[in-house]
């Protein structure tokens, strides 16, 4: 018999390890002492970590031919080509010199990638706890030129969801998560289920057959030699500085040679998610704050204020004199709301909200002049009439895309998400027309 999983009364109303203890001899002369038992398979899914052997790790890093979409997440553009990262895997690369027709020309494999940024010549993208530099001279054929080791927190050993597998370091590096269903029997009626392992309840559905845990979810600056990022970006390029945030830190790489001069690593908090670089500040969103930076002198950016908000997943941008920052629930902020605020960052060094508006469930966000766009998930994209910050107006909402993060540029909105690339052109805000998609295809393996 396994120690780890049935109950006939909902545990919860006593401490999981003394009713674990009790409950075991309860079971047991239950089972032994009744014929007429219901049994029911019950199922789930965990979050299992893929790995990579050292060498593999390292030497997987190479050019190779286009590849389909199939989890895109950060968005970078720089001089007519869009860097689209694969989830973990690496970084698309995109001919977008002509919006309507975009051109994958090519895919850079790096393991374990989440991000990227571009200064003149040379694209910088981490791979797990490490930072590579590439020459894109001749962009269809980068190049690697250097690898600094243990630059971020190992960013992929962070799971995923709930219930999420232990890390076995004897097997690797960790490069990406992976979902698999594990089945369990359970002999009642009523049918609780505890995992000693994530410390978390489930309870069956008999209709189903399947079990839900209690927290569980699914998986959910202006352009000239540093291109532009997307709001969801925990990379940005100002001068010769390279900022990055992992999950607790601010860290500052000197770029101004093709060997990056790892800098200052400060801590700043918990759950940094994001970073935004405008004029001489750095705006970094968190799931309890938006913290204000002073990179007056780049190499030791300076804490200036802080404004706090509720839990929850928060990207951010700016322009002149606010701050546009979504505040989401989701699986690793799940007391969070869903809403825009608007923050007046006139008084840097006292940010006060100015305004805020109910949303559905909105991630990045760009703006360009009057114009704001909000990335909404499966609720698509909306479209909005920031000329009075205090009073944003909805323009039109478009429902038939996923999104993750937009960049607004020269007319172009770039959309990333679910759906894949999307762009449109908006320089009719009122009659935003669809100019191409590079779609998601899904993997068969």
């Amino acid at each position: 018999m396994k120690m780890v999983n049935f109950f006939f009364k909902n545990p919860r109303a006593s401490h999981p390890l003394n009713f674990i203890l009790s409950s075991f001899f309860l079971i047991s002369i239950v089972f032994s002492g009744c014929e007429d038992k219901r049994v029911q398979t019950v199922s789930w899914i965990e979050y299992e970590p893929v790995y990579l052997s050292e060498a593999e790790f390292t030497a997987s890093v190479q050019l190779q031919s286009p590849q389909d979409l199939e989890e895109p997440g950060k968005i970078y553009f720089y001089d007519g080509y869009l860097f689209v990262n694969e989830v973990n895997k690496g970084v698309h690369i995109i001919d977008n010199s002509d919006p309507a027709n975009p051109e994958n020309v090519g895919f850079l494999n790096i393991p374990a990638n989440k991000d990227i940024a571009v200064n003149g010549a040379l694209l910088y993208a981490d791979s797990n706890s490490d930072l590579l530099v590439f020459d894109i001279q001749d962009i269809e054929n980068p190049q690697l030129i250097s690898r600094s080791e243990d630059v971020f927190s190992n960013w992929s050993e962070i799971y995923l969801g709930f219930p999420y597998q232990e890390i076995e370091a004897s097997k690797g590096i960790v490069v990406d998560w992976k979902e698999v269903k594990i089945t369990e029997v359970c002999e009642s009626d009523d049918c609780y289920i505890y995992n000693p392992r994530f410390g978390i309840w489930g309870e069956l559905d008999l209709a189903s057959g399947s079990v839900a845990f209690e927290g569980s979810g699914n998986r959910s600056p202006s352009v000239n030699g540093t291109g532009k990022g997307g709001s969801m970006a925990r990379f940005a390029v100002s001068g010769d500085y390279l900022y990055a945030v992992d999950d607790r830190s601010l860290i500052t790489v000197d770029i101004s040679s093709p060997t990056p001069l790892i800098g200052n690593k400060d801590n700043i908090g918990w759950r940094i998610e994001t970073i935004f670089p405008y004029q001489n500040h750095l705006f970094i969103g968190s799931q309890s704050a938006m913290y204000i930076y002073s990179i007056e002198t780049p190499s030791s950016p300076a804490e200036i204020s802080v404004y706090s908000h509720l839990t929850a997943c928060d990207p951010v941008v700016v322009q002149g004199e606010y701050a546009f920052v979504t505040l989401r629930e989701g699986d690793i902020c799940p007391r969070g709301e869903n809403r825009l605020e608007v923050i007046d960052i006139g008084n840097i060094g006292n940010p006060q909200e100015v305004a805020s508006y109910t949303m559905k469930s909105p991630y990045g966000l760009g703006i360009d002049g009057d114009h704001l766009f909000v990335s909404e998930g499966e609720s698509g994209l909306k479209v909005m009439d920031a000329s009075d910050p205090l009073d944003i107006k909805m323009i039109r909402s478009i429902t038939d895309i996923k999104t993750f993060d937009v960049i607004p540029f020269n007319n172009v909105l770039m959309v990333t998400g679910n759906s894949g690339i999307v762009q449109y052109d908006y320089s009719d805000i009122n009659n935003i027309v669809r100019l191409s998609t590079i779609p998601v295809i899904q993997s068969t393996e």
